[in-house]
């Protein structure tokens, strides 16, 4: 039975949120669900996601299936039971790599990854960069991560603000690092959304862990590290909320995810409507 591919970004207003830490924790604790899971490192200038992830040998990336000079598999690596698309430390080739892409390589591209997988997280780079508009355009789903402050608040409002005129559905909030020391509480912070946007739940708050420095030291996910610790609980139910939605906006992949999730990347990437 094929399986219905969702594609999410993991999305922040500014960097030192804790974002691509949730994004690949969030990654194990699906796959630990039974879930296909891909992560894709969306931040193709100054990516770090194989590094949250223990990875550091990591020679053919993105940039090498884009370009046509290797297959998705031979950039496609697995830890942790799920499998991850690095971009790389090669930001000096970013120009050039938009510059050469084409359609053609962009959909045979997307059809290999969503056809082997269930959830596609794309690792958004931090801001307002043309990087973050590629990542949150070319997913169908948007998941913020802030941190409760206000300058952080009004960041993310940002970025939602934008995800929503590209057609980017925003499922709700992840407040990072909550605890006794925070600006605002976890009420707050929604109450404030809720304000500036109409509604905007918040689906996650991850307590502040002394634990995650500790995993991220030793080049191992949380989730993994200490199972047990506040912050792996709180991310292993944020994973249960991912899985456990039922009434989404999908239909079946083969009918359209594919197709417009290429779509999405082109028109984001080259800036060419197709």
């Amino acid at each position: 039975m094929r399986v219905k591919p969702r594609s999410m970004s993991v999305t922040s207003g500014k960097g030192g949120t804790g974002k691509t830490t949730i994004t690949a924790n969030l990654g194990v604790a699906l796959g630990a669900l039974d879930k296909k899971v891909t992560i894709l490192d969306g931040d193709i200038a100054m990516a770090n996601l194989n590094i949250v992830m223990g990875m550091t040998k990591c020679e053919i990336n993105f940039f090498d299936v884009l370009l046509g000079n290797a297959s998705v598999d031979q950039a496609m690596y697995t830890n942790y039971g799920i499998k991850v698309l690095p971009c790389g430390f090669r930001f000096e080739e970013v120009h050039e790599t938009l510059s050469k892409i084409k359609r053609e390589r962009v959909e045979e591209v997307v059809n290999e990854i969503l056809g082997q997988t269930e959830i596609l997280l794309i690792d958004a780079p931090a801001g307002m960069a043309e990087t973050t508009l590629i990542s949150i355009a070319a997913a169908r789903e948007m998941l913020p991560v802030c941190n409760p402050t206000y300058p952080s608040l009004v960041d993310v409002y940002k970025t939602i603000r934008v995800a929503n005129v590209l057609g980017s559905w925003t499922r709700g909030l992840i407040v990072n690092r909550t605890g006794k020391a925070a600006d605002l509480l976890v009420d707050e912070v929604e109450q404030f959304m809720n304000r500036a946007l109409g509604s905007m739940p918040v689906i996650a708050d991850i307590p502040e862990d002394p634990k995650v420095q500790e995993a991220e030291r030793e080049g191992v996910p949380v989730v993994v590290y200490d199972p047990e610790c506040e912050a792996s609980i709180a991310i292993n139910e944020l994973a249960k909320v991912i899985t456990g939605e039922t009434d989404l906006p999908y239909v079946p992949w083969e009918d359209r995810e594919i197709g417009e999730t290429a779509e999405r990347l082109i028109r984001a990437l080259t800036g060419r409507r197709v």
